[in-house]
């Protein structure tokens, strides 16, 4: 019986809607929907029947082509308003025997959680990083061991009640329910990240169109998350101002053209502007697009070195960083980087999956891939088609803190 997923990432450039079908083990994608999104800033959604309109077009390409109908979906969330912290949780184990239960490792989370929130946020995520059991540290599942210690080191994600109203909005204005909302860094790091660099201490960020979103990993567990309130469309829009051109016509260039490094460009290299709005095509020094788009590229990795460095030690990261989202795209972005954070640098894109990988086999895809993935780990999904519960129940009900075992 193979079960039937739905992913949807609202991003602030595009809206993808992905359809998945799984066994528990293995993935394909059935079906792909990806329209220019609107009314989205920053991860946050500014106009509500814009954002509805370009998701409803999103999900019918999908559904079209793979034949279902999306009824519910695991939603993605991002912005600079999101929080995540560490707590720490203590119990005593208290049964006759002294083995911890996991009626224990229950109580031991609450405990955790129960940490002051801001009053207008709402808990999102509780993840597992490491358990404790007596002088006994690093342990990844303590059910079983014997002691009267237990001990918990979370990570707690929040997000503004008036955030998941607004998302809730466009949700169900497009008929479909939310099943869960997850952050948009931590479906990137399931997607691209390879057995072993979580252990390894690693930070994935995800360049999206408004934001970058940041997931630090230390030995296993999810050590840290942040929102940089930059992305591609802030490079983008300089070339729009630097070269007096449209913003469309900039967008084309720093695809076909854009290098992150100006010492990487030949001085006489020219590149032709494209013709936008029946206007005459122009030309321009290939060295002057990278004059722009440099200052903007190192701005944004000096910003997420910074979130970095106030979380961890970079020795801390063995597996270094690891780029995806689309902006990971631009030539030479690596490079910069890798000199920016005196790191290694990677830039990676989903895992394999089956089905109609080719179609999302892009560093753009890793959220919404990322999703399905950790769906099916869940044992999230339908063998009915994409349903998985009644249209229009209100996001807040469906909101789940999730203890998972370090993915």
């Amino acid at each position: 019986m193979r079960d039937t997923i739905c992913s949807i990432d609202i991003g602030s450039s595009f809206t993808r809607v992905l359809i998945g079908q799984h066994d528990g083990q293995h993935l394909d994608i059935v079906g792909v929907g990806v329209i220019p999104s609107d009314g989205v800033r920053a991860g946050s959604i500014l106009n509500s029947e814009h954002t509805i309109r370009a998701l409803n077009r999103a999900v019918a390409e999908a559904e079209q082509m793979s034949g279902l109908n999306v009824q519910s979906a695991i939603v993605n969330i991002s912005g600079r308003s999101i929080q995540g912290e560490n707590s720490t949780g203590v119990v005593a184990v208290t049964n006759r025997d002294r083995i911890v239960t996991e009626a224990d490792v229950f109580r031991v989370v609450e405990n955790a959680r129960n940490r002051r929130i801001p009053s207008d946020h709402e808990l999102l995520h509780v993840l597992a990083r490491e358990f404790t059991v007596d002088d006994q540290e690093s342990i990844p599942d303590p059910v079983g061991m014997s002691g009267v210690r237990l001990e918990v080191d979370v990570h707690l994600v929040t997000a503004p009640r008036t955030h998941l109203t607004g998302l809730q909005r466009v949700i169900s204005g497009a008929g479909v329910h939310a099943e869960h909302v997850i952050l948009s860094g931590i479906a990137s790091a399931e997607a691209v990240l390879k057995p072993g660099e979580k252990e390894m201490g690693v930070a994935v960020v995800d360049i999206g169109g408004g934001v970058c979103d940041i997931a630090v990993f230390v030995e296993g567990g999810l050590y840290h998350t942040a929102v940089v309130p930059l992305g591609g469309a802030h490079v983008t829009n300089d070339l729009s101002l630097g070269l007096r051109i449209s913003a469309e016509a900039a967008e084309q260039l720093k695809r076909s053209h854009g290098q992150a490094r100006e010492r990487d460009v030949d001085p006489t290299e020219k590149v032709e502007i494209p013709s936008v709005y029946g206007r005459p095509p122009a030309w321009a020094l290939q060295r002057d697009l990278a004059a722009i788009i440099e200052p903007r590229m190192a701005e944004i990795f000096e910003l997420v070195d910074q979130q970095i460095g106030r979380a961890v030690k970079k020795n801390m990261l063995g597996g270094g960083i690891v780029l995806t989202g689309g902006g990971s795209r631009l030539a030479g972005v690596d490079e910069l980087a890798r000199d920016i954070f005196g790191l290694p640098v990677t830039v990676a894109w989903p895992r394999e999956t089956g089905g109609l990988y080719e179609r999302v086999a892009g560093p753009e895809f890793s959220t919404g891939v990322g999703m399905l993935m950790f769906s099916m780990k869940q044992g999230g999904g339908s063998s009915h088609g994409v349903s998985a519960g009644p249209r229009g129940e209100s996001i807040f009900g469906r909101l789940k803190t999730w203890l998972a075992d370090n993915f």
